[in-house]
């Protein structure tokens, strides 16, 4: 009343607006009021109750949109509490940390199981200080059990002096009684979006201008918007050209304004555009629905069709489920059909099994293993004809790689006769930013991805088939399988089993008395020797020498590359291959990572972006040092990293408080994984970090041990998030043995499944989209098993098929031979060759494998 009552002195025709009245909101409409005044909060009606496009220009607020949250027991609410557990968590530690973040939980699962008259009766017993009964009590209870713990947290000294070094939190007092100052992220999104609303043109410009009166609460409103929108960008009044946006502004208000009245609807040069926009998985599809407000969902059949609108197109979004098409069985030679030299391969749309889940591709009614209906993508094909009949745009928005490629082109092709126009959309990120800039950049299908794939697929089909009967009817067992690929890696599994087995050796380790560890590594000994050891070792006193300090810089590591991530994640996670490429494609589908099949380091703009708020933030811009790890490489293909500025300790805050709602549900595995990739991406825009390298030889018995390792810290870098393993800091002399421990071990150890991916990866054999498919089939086939320390070990039968195809069929399973055909294919990929010339080499070698009959 008081703001409004000064804008009317200044001539202002102006008036509050805290209660929602018709009389007013008719004022404002018909212009004779200028300005409605009122309270920035979520609960406004001003802020959310209002929706007139043609009328509302402009959002002024009068100082940061804050609460002020009482601790006072009569003034508890469960949101409020949420409020400022949330607010007050990230000054906390251990276990008290955890603590917020169960009561949060708990108390969005209470709220919800509540009615709004229970939730009243019990806010109102708590208050009075009274006892109620069966679950009501409960809740009650636990009020008072998150009540008493705010109010020990607001009471205590550090955590008061921690709220004062804030700079996003204020405390003050009232009546003797403490209260929080927050900001209201939820009321400024309601309020400002009042400004900008979506018509028959797209979408309204507004303006939103924010007057700071408290600089902590605009810090945490800076900060908490982050968690809604994926880009905020505030700038200061006087950098801008207010004419200019608001002369736009207006612009567009006329333009609504007759369109309302009837008055212009043939003048619009350019109406926003219906699309159809295919995506591979559902997950995919609902986060992408999910980014401009709530979706309409309708079902055409067997697909699942989102409805919205960008502000440029109308899109219905849908997902093929993968691939549409696939090659056939029964026709030709493997189903390529070979005409005068040339090769024609026959698809057939792919049916699965309702029971069991086996694939076909021949026309088939049931299935011929359990005899249950199949499931034909023929049905889901028929579906989308009927969606894209509907449309102006086809946009293939499948993955950016051959695979997606391949699926892409089967789509455009089955679709093109329904529609007017077909593009192809390339994003690396689901996220709003990467659609918005792929719908304003598409192109075409680029076919040299789709021959590769082809090309590809085809071998696999030729090589894979004539083996494998082979080897079946050599093992007398139908389950069996060979191939070009997981030939050569089944031999690396057993060589590196069979070296490990030879150098196995006695290794004893010691604790020294100044806490250094070393490891003495001798030959295989009986028991006696080795008892006879551990005796003499525990009263042994070794001599330390020729100690050095070196202070050095150590940069951090890159970004993660496909193979890089499987062989982290295999290490300290203790994951399959399998597992983390099914793990990191759900982190993908749901927006939270780039694409996950990738060999290139390459940061782009947004990235850096991300590395730079988050460091910034954290640490300081002082610590971050911006690097793209691109290596001369060019193209949109990048690393492996997040797509905001979210850690995954906020990330599993931010899901438990309802604040990010993802399209599918998290796990304690994909939060470790996620963990995972922010942290190596954040490391490597890090500054270096100076450390203090030391060397050393330890003289245990007569056996000399160097002893290598970083010991000091001495300028922390990207050391802060990922920190180093130090060893103990020593000095020359003599020293005693605290403890002596004994086992077996191997100088050479068997492959974990991410050493096996660096194999492939260092010796050009499988790509970043086959690595975990050729581990999981030389598992799932039993040729390899894994130990319990996950490391792989050939089995007899492995060994037995690796013994028959290098006798056999020695020149096509080699290694090179399928480095060879890798490099081919990579050469169809970036056009330096022909595939249907490729081909033809392939088929005289197939060929030639026929004539050797089954052996």
């Amino acid at each position: 009343d008081e703001l409004a009552a000064f804008l009317r002195s200044k001539g202002v025709r102006a008036e509050a607006f805290t209660r929602a009245r018709r009389k007013t909101v008719d004022a404002y409409v018909a212009g004779e009021l200028d300005v409605l005044v009122g309270v920035a909060s979520f609960r406004s009606p001003l802020a959310r109750g209002i929706d007139l496009p043609a009328r509302i220009r402009y959002a002024v607020f009068a100082g940061v949109p804050k609460m002020r949250i009482s601790l006072a027991l009569s003034e508890f609410r469960p949101h409020r509490a949420i409020i400022l557990l949330a607010n007050l968590r990230d000054l906390l530690a251990g276990g008290e940390a955890d603590r917020a973040d169960a009561y949060v939980v708990r108390l969005r699962r209470i709220s919800s199981l509540l009615r709004r008259d229970e939730l009243k009766e019990v806010v109102q017993a708590l208050a009075e200080g009274r006892s109620l009964s069966g679950f009501l009590e409960k809740a009650r209870s636990f009020f008072e059990e998150v009540w008493s713990f705010l109010k020990g947290l607001l009471a205590r000294p550090d955590v008061r002096e921690a709220i004062r070094a804030s700079p996003h939190l204020s405390m003050d007092e009232e009546a003797g009684e403490p209260y929080l100052i927050v900001p209201d992220p939820v009321g400024y999104l309601q309020a400002s979006g009042r400004t900008s609303r979506l018509y028959a043109g797209g979408i309204s410009k507004g303006l939103s201008i924010l007057v700071v009166d408290d600089e902590k609460a605009f810090n945490g409103l800076k900060r908490s918007l982050r968690w809604y929108l994926e880009e905020v960008e505030w700038r200061p009044a006087d950098e801008v050209d207010l004419g200019a946006i608001m002369a736009e502004v207006d612009r567009d208000r006329e333009l609504i304004r007759k369109l309302m009245a009837g008055e212009m609807a043939l003048e619009l040069e350019d109406p926003m555009k219906t699309a159809l926009l295919v995506v591979e998985s559902p997950t995919k599809a609902r986060t992408i629905a999910r980014f401009f407000g709530r979706p309409t969902r309708r079902e055409v059949g067997p697909l699942t069709v989102f409805e919205i609108s960008t502000g440029d197109f109308f899109l219905s979004v849908v997902a093929s489920k993968g691939h549409v098409f696939d090659l056939v069985t029964r026709g030709g030679f493997h189903g390529v059909e070979v005409q005068d030299g040339s090769f024609l391969p026959i698809y057939g749309t792919i049916k699965r099994c309702r029971r069991c889940g086996e694939q076909y591709t021949d026309d088939l009614d049931k299935c011929p293993i359990c005899g249950s209906e199949l499931d034909d993508k023929a049905e889901l094909l028929e579906a989308l004809r009927k969606v894209a009949s509907e449309v102006d745009v086809l946009l293939v928005g499948t993955d950016a790689d051959a695979e997606g490629e391949k699926i892409g082109w089967d789509i455009a092709a089955s679709l093109s006769p329904f529609v007017g126009e077909v593009k192809r959309i390339e994003f690396h990120e689901i996220t709003r930013r990467a659609l918005l800039e792929a719908l304003r950049n598409p192109r075409g299908i680029d076919e040299r991805l789709v021959e590769a794939q082809m090309l590809r697929r085809i071998e696999d089909r030729w090589i894979g088939f004539e083996l494998s009967q082979r080897v079946q009817a050599y093992m007398r067992r139908k389950s069996l399988s060979a191939g070009r690929v997981q030939t050569p890696v089944l031999r690396w599994v057993a060589e590196r089993y069979d070296a490990w087995r030879k150098s196995l050796k006695d290794c004893f380790g010691l604790e020294l008395e100044n806490g250094l560890r070393v490891v003495l590594r001798l030959p295989r000994m009986t028991g006696r020797e080795v008892e006879a050891l551990l005796g003499k070792l525990r009263e042994a006193r070794c001599l330390i020498r020729s100690v050095e300090h070196e202070v050095v810089e150590l940069a951090p590591p890159p970004p993660f590359t496909t193979d890089a991530l499987l062989r982290e994640a295999s290490s300290s996670l203790r994951m399959g291959a399998k597992q983390v490429m099914a793990l990191a494609q759900e982190l993908f589908e749901v927006g939270l990572i780039t694409y996950h099949r990738t060999d290139s380091t390459r940061v782009s703009s947004a990235g850096l972006a991300v590395a730079r708020e988050y460091i910034s933030e954290r640490w300081g811009p002082d610590y971050f040092r911006p690097r793209t790890w691109s290596r001369g490489e060019e193209g949109a293909h990048e690393c492996i990293r997040p797509t905001r500025p979210i850690d995954a300790r906020r990330l599993r805050q931010l899901m438990r408080m309802g604040i990010i709602r993802l399209a599918r549900r998290l796990g304690p595995e994909h939060l470790a994984l996620y963990d995972l990739i922010f942290k190596r991406f954040v490391a490597s825009q890090m500054r270096k970090a100076v450390v203090v390298k030391q060397k050393a030889v330890v003289v245990v018995e007569g056996q000399e041990l160097s002893c290598e390792g970083y010991c000091e810290v001495r300028e922390p870098g990207f050391t802060l998030v990922r920190p180093l393993r130090l060893v103990q800091k020593v000095s020359e002399g003599e020293v005693g043995v605290k403890e002596v421990r004994h086992w077996i071990e191997a100088d050479i150890k068997p492959l974990t499944e991410g050493e096996l991916v660096a194999m492939m990866r260092e010796r050009g054999i499988g790509r970043p989209s086959t690595y975990a498919k050729i581990i999981s089939t030389l598992l799932e086939r039993g040729y390899v098993r894994k130990d319990r320390w996950g490391r792989l070990r050939p089995t007899q039968l492995g060994r037995a098929v690796l013994r028959f195809l290098y006798r056999r069929f020695g020149q096509y399973v080699s290694e090179e031979t399928t480095r060879r055909l890798e490099d081919a294919m990579r050469a169809v990929e970036e056009g330096r060759a022909d595939y249907m010339e490729i081909l033809r080499s392939l088929y005289r070698e197939i060929r030639s494998l026929s004539s050797k009959g089954p052996d």
